[in-house]
């Protein structure tokens, strides 16, 4: 860990030395994030709910999954990217060094334009919990819980790049299965999951578990169904997609044949 923060600390400098570049990028993420929102919020004042999911509720979802999928993207730049590591050949070079490969593509680089993104979806957290609160929904026990569905949705996003990334040691390119497995299923999991058939539902909540990172804890908050199991469903979710991914990852590694084979 302290190695980790070093490189991080490192890659942190490096990408502030073009402090303009860092605030135009990260606003125009941001516009760009908002720009979904405001249609949605437009479509929503005009029919009021969606299955029984009004504006302030639905914000709560969007703004929670904004916010995991933007820091997963912060952090995890390089595993999203993996793809170049083969097609270019440059995995090998992380091979020979004496550190965990992975551990060197999470502190090589930070997309911090990405940080916009994240702003917005605090914003937008911070409008949801203040409109359901003069609705006289008592929100306590969801401002508290909201760094748990935070956490848990980074690190189920993270398992998810990190499944993808695997894919790419027989692949190569992955950048079709990702429109599969991280940009389709994250769009999703801003809208309440009763809104999507059976099937769906049950890819959300097994193969690709998105559905446990907002909608399930903000269920049980807002008294829409559920148990005390639905806030401890995510965090020991995302713990288990995390170990499944990684010891993919390892098998990926064993498996890998050098561009040089």
């Amino acid at each position: 860990m302290h190695l980790y923060l070093k490189l991080l600390s490192g890659s942190l400098r490096s990408r502030m030395q073009y402090k303009m570049n860092f605030l135009i990028s990260s606003l125009s993420y941001a516009l760009i994030m908002a720009v979904d929102f405001i249609l949605l919020a437009a479509i929503l004042q005009r029919f009021d709910d969606v299955k029984g999911w009004n504006l302030y509720e639905v914000g709560l979802l969007y703004g929670i999954s904004s916010v995991a999928i933007t820091l997963y993207r912060v952090f995890g730049v390089e595993i999203h990217n993996f793809e170049r590591y083969m097609v270019e050949g440059e995995f090998d070079s992380l091979l020979i060094r004496p550190v965990s490969p992975l551990s060197l593509l999470l502190t090589k680089n930070l997309d911090l334009s990405r940080i916009g993104g994240t702003l917005q979806g605090v914003i937008i957290l911070i409008i949801s919990i203040i409109g359901l609160h003069e609705k006289s929904v008592d929100t306590f026990f969801l401002i508290l819980y909201l760094p748990v569905s935070i956490l848990s949705g980074v690190v189920i996003c993270f398992s998810l790049g990190l499944l993808t990334a695997t894919i790419a040691f027989w692949t190569q390119r992955i950048k079709d299965f990702q429109t599969f497995t991280l940009y389709a299923p994250f769009n999703a999991a801003n809208y309440p999951m009763n809104i999507y058939p059976g099937w769906l539902k049950l890819i959300f909540f097994t193969v690709i578990p998105v559905g446990f990172m907002n909608y399930t804890p903000v269920l049980f908050l807002l008294n829409k169904g559920g148990d005390l199991w639905n806030l401890l469903l995510p965090p020991a979710v995302a713990f288990v997609f995390l170990f499944i991914a990684y010891r993919f990852w390892q098998f990926g590694i064993r498996h890998y044949h050098s561009t040089g084979s």
